[in-house]
């Protein structure tokens, strides 16, 4: 059943914050000009100020996340791989509405600085956060009219990593004819584990969902799969199944799965553009195209509209079993 977006009414803001960058290297927050990294017990991750990209995740030693070698942390394109947030589209901006016609594919989010929020990042239970925030600035407003105030927090602890994106429509800014509309992504790139290949992955439960099928120009179908390989023509899959299952998971031929939890995100997209495509993106590194599975939950099919005060939140959780 597909859920409604989560509409929470708040009557304040986060406060303006700084970058602080006088952590010292016990500490299990670190910064420096370009990202930041929280280490809790034998895990970390590392996010990017580009996006506020989660870009490494390491967990029981292993590498869970890819990212091309050729995508640069500092910008100013996205980057290419880890999880890039897609906001305030999904894809190419819809030909039915001119509030994003000036906009790139994903939209901004992906490739605009955030701030870092030292104040509100700090141990939690059993576990550690960041805080990121984005606010529009002249090169956003250009794109999108709306004023908006995104916050961002990524939290490690023992066994996962979470990601939880809020968005809030600051009082006295809504108008009729220029609400807070949007849809929201986390495109994440999951690692393969060495010696299994795109192909080699099934994806679960997506039996029954309806899914637009963008290799066959968004021609809907229904799943009949109990399993569904990550395979297609050329070895290209990107589909999008409307109202997914809040509980997914990645099975890695018989080496371990990825379980990716969702919250108040309707769908998920299944991506990988198999080995021509993949080489013909210019920021993919060498055979990168096969190290990955995109499983991207986010609320695609329908747009949120926030009026003033409100406050949408979705995120993920990642959890491995080797």
């Amino acid at each position: 059943m597909k859920r409604a977006p989560l509409l929470v009414a708040t009557s304040c803001l986060v406060a303006t914050l700084t970058l602080y960058t006088n952590f010292s290297s016990t500490m299990p927050i670190q910064t420096d000009i370009n990202s930041v990294t929280i280490t809790y017990g034998s895990s970390s991750a590392k996010i990017a100020l580009q996006g506020a990209t989660v870009y490494s995740y390491i967990h029981a030693g292993k590498e869970r996340l890819f990212t091309s070698s050729k995508s640069d942390i500092a910008g100013p394109a996205a980057i290419r791989g880890g999880i890039p947030i897609c906001w305030p589209i999904f894809g190419p901006p819809p030909a039915d509405d001119a509030r994003f016609n000036k906009m790139k594919q994903h939209g901004f989010a992906r490739s605009s600085k955030w701030g870092y929020v030292a104040g509100q990042s700090g141990e939690v239970s059993d576990g550690i956060k960041a805080v990121f925030v984005l606010e529009p600035e002249e090169s956003t407003t250009e794109l999108y009219a709306p004023q908006f105030h995104l916050t961002y927090i990524v939290t490690l602890t023992s066994t996962s990593l979470t990601v939880l994106l809020s968005v809030h429509s600051p009082t006295g800014t809504y108008s009729s004819s220029n609400p807070l509309r949007f849809q929201a992504l986390l495109h994440s790139y999951l690692a393969l584990p060495e010696g299994v290949s795109p192909p080699e992955v099934t994806a679960t439960p997506l039996t029954g969902l309806t899914y637009a099928d963008k290799v066959q120009g968004n021609q809907k179908f229904t799943e009949n799969r109990e399993t569904v390989k990550v395979e297609g023509p050329n070895g290209e899959v990107d589909r999008v199944y409307f109202g997914a299952d809040d509980e997914l998971k990645l099975v890695y031929a018989g080496k371990g799965e990825a379980k990716v939890l969702k919250k108040n995100l309707s769908d998920v997209v299944l991506w990988n553009p198999g080995p021509a495509k993949g080489a013909a993106i210019g920021d993919m590194e060498e055979g990168g195209a096969g190290k990955y599975v995109c499983l991207e939950p986010g609320q695609v099919g329908e747009f949120v509209e926030l009026k003033k005060g409100e406050t949408w939140e979705g995120g993920i959780t990642l959890a491995f079993i080797d």
